[in-house]
């Protein structure tokens, strides 16, 4: 298991922690390990995180392989797109702009290089 840092992203190894210490990174910001006790509630609401955001990912997938290698009408692509849009607004309201940020540059640049 990895303990990655939040500012840089470099993973170091879970044991080179003991519980409740914590190191410095290579970038100068303190990266620490703390063994939280998970209860079933906590459990059940990052099982139903992860549900939900392998759903947006899958969706976005699909699109992503549309595009790529299939001769899919545009006008369904965009139909596609504009599902995968309601669906992050209703699974996830407060990160809408996040589509447009990530999904929306991928799929242009994915229809320029491969559909011209």
């Amino acid at each position: 298991m990895a303990i990655r840092c939040g500012n840089c992203g470099r993973d170091y190894d879970v044991t080179l922690f003991e519980f409740d210490r914590s190191i410095t990174c290579v970038c100068g910001r303190t990266v620490t390990f703390k063994h939280e006790k998970m209860t079933d509630e906590t459990l059940y609401a990052r099982s139903s995180e992860d549900r939900k955001v392998r759903e947006i990912r899958a969706m976005a997938d699909r699109i992503a392989s549309l595009i790529v290698g299939s001769d899919y009408p545009m006008i369904d692509v965009e139909i596609e797109k504009q599902k995968l849009r309601e669906r992050i607004l209703e699974l996830f309201p407060d990160k809408i702009d996040l589509f447009d940020l990530i999904y929306e540059p991928r799929f242009r640049r994915l229809k320029e290089q491969f559909r011209g």
